[in-house]
């Protein structure tokens, strides 16, 4: 049993006391079983800011024996929730659409993100194994970012959009991957994973890439779609007409004037 537990004002130990005592009632009225039921549980702190759409997907994976680390045929999950909406009650799921795109297309990317493979090292830190090899791992939130840029697949698209917004907002590539809090990176960050976004990419991969927080660049999207409801839109048909031309010439962004 896995459970993706957001931790308040208790400890992880009252926490699965909790769960195991009042599962544990219900089998022995049920089912009239004795004795221990539950082994020690295991706790793994995960990053939400980083991971969050990775972990809930990594929970929802299909019973697929060919698949490394697959989820058990009677392993029940909430997967239903994130389908239909409003189907499980007692399951709120704006937090994780949310995080899955910015641009409102949640329930999209996760049917999207569902059927395409998890990168190993995003596992590895799931399941713990990362901390296993390393205690610091668990602490070092720039090693972990580190660690998930080496390999993972979305790398590639993500660096390619963040350049062309790089060029059609007038800054380099240096400039958006840096630590400033200038209000034109920001932006610029901000129209980078809004277009990441609907290609294809996590929020969560952007940040990382970005060295940001998913939430602050869930804010900000959501803030200036309020402010400026065409500067993403304006974005994203410069970011078309290049991808169309990228095989015949060379693409130079053309900034709009209300971006």
């Amino acid at each position: 049993m896995r459970f993706a537990v957001e931790m308040g004002h208790a400890s992880a130990g009252a926490v699965a006391h909790h769960i195991s005592a009042a599962y544990a009632i219900h089998l022995r009225r049920r089912r009239g079983w004795t004795g221990s039921i539950f082994n020690h549980y295991v706790a793994i702190p995960i990053d939400a800011e980083l991971f969050l759409d990775d972990l809930v997907l990594w929970l929802h994976r299909p019973p697929d024996a060919k698949m490394e680390g697959a989820r058990p045929e009677a392993c029940w999950t909430g997967d239903s929730a994130y389908l239909i909406p409003k189907s499980v009650a007692w399951i709120t799921t704006e937090r994780v659409l949310a995080a899955l795109s910015p641009g409102g297309a949640g329930r999209s990317a996760y049917m999207r993100r569902k059927t395409q493979p998890i990168v190993p090292e995003i596992i590895a830190v799931l399941t713990g194994r990362i901390a296993r090899r390393s205690h610091r791992a668990l602490d070092d939130v720039p090693a972990r970012r580190a660690a998930m840029r080496r390999e993972a697949p979305e790398r590639s698209n993500i660096e390619k959009i963040a350049q062309f917004v790089a060029e059609y907002t007038h800054l380099s590539y240096e400039d958006m991957r840096s630590a400033s809090r200038k209000r034109a990176v920001s932006k610029a960050k901000v129209v980078a994973a809004v277009l990441c976004t609907r290609n294809g990419a996590s929020v969560a991969a952007v940040a990382r890439l970005f060295g940001r927080s998913r939430s602050t660049l869930i804010e900000q999207a959501e803030r200036y779609r309020e402010l400026q409801p065409q500067l993403f839109a304006h974005a994203e048909r410069a970011l078309d007409t290049c991808l169309e031309r990228e095989h015949t010439q060379e693409c130079t962004p053309t900034r709009s004037r209300t971006a």
